[in-house]
């Protein structure tokens, strides 16, 4: 059930950055894949929409999408995402570049309200 919830997440977030990165793949943090930068605090707004995942733009534009870890629930980041949306929030986690250019903050923990 969980490989299968995972599964499901990672699709999403795939069509996600699909969408939003005009046909770019999904940076995804794995074995092989080294962050450019860690431990860094992001402060942003939750993107409105979900339908792309859970998306972070900063002031200066810049669009991250925010992975979590299979620990943390489809369940728990969608009751996030409907807390913050729309409200500036800050993230802590590794920064992720995929070869076309999209980020990715790889966060441990989301915050609670």
């Amino acid at each position: 059930m969980k490989t299968l919830r995972t599964t499901v997440a990672a699709a999403v977030i795939l069509a996600a950055l699909i969408l939003a990165a005009g046909l770019a793949r999904a940076a995804t943090p794995d074995e092989d894949m080294k962050p450019i930068k860690t431990g860094a605090s992001i402060t942003g707004v939750i993107e409105e929409d979900y339908s792309d995942g859970l998306l972070l733009t900063t002031d200066g534009g810049t669009t991250y999408l925010v992975l979590t870890p299979e620990e943390i629930s489809l369940e728990t980041e969608e009751a996030f995402h409907k807390r913050n949306k729309g409200k500036q929030v800050t993230l802590t986690g590794n920064v992720y570049r995929d070869e076309d250019g999209s980020l990715s903050l790889f966060v441990s923990t989301l915050p609670a309200q």
